[in-house]
């Protein structure tokens, strides 16, 4: 992985630049799909420049990459709760409960 794109991107995520943080992290992901790291600052970075569609399906590839994944049910149910589909959103946030995440 490039680290100094990631910490560039980290960075940007940190600074609230979160369009910045989606330009450098979605090369990275593409380059590295596997990368779980990269992955999970791509889906918040989505969450937070409100690109609620793109955030979901982050969310639900870590979810099916690590079904185990306390966070990533946690931010799968936010993204959905944000696009008003709550009952899609429970059952994963009561997952990220159940499997030990501050919800």
């Amino acid at each position: 992985m490039d680290l100094l794109t990631f910490e560039i991107a980290r960075s940007a995520f940190d600074d609230r630049r979160y369009t910045d943080a989606v330009r450098s992290l979605e090369p990275l992901v593409e380059r590295h799909p596997d990368d779980r790291s990269l992955r999970e600052l791509l889906a918040r970075s989505y969450f937070s420049a409100a690109m609620l569609v793109k955030a979901e399906e982050q969310a639900r590839d870590l979810v099916r990459r690590s079904p185990s994944d306390a966070y990533a049910h946690l931010l799968l149910s936010r993204a959905l709760e944000r696009q008003s589909r709550h009952s899609e959103a429970r059952g994963h946030r009561v997952m990220a409960h159940v499997l030990g995440a501050e919800v």
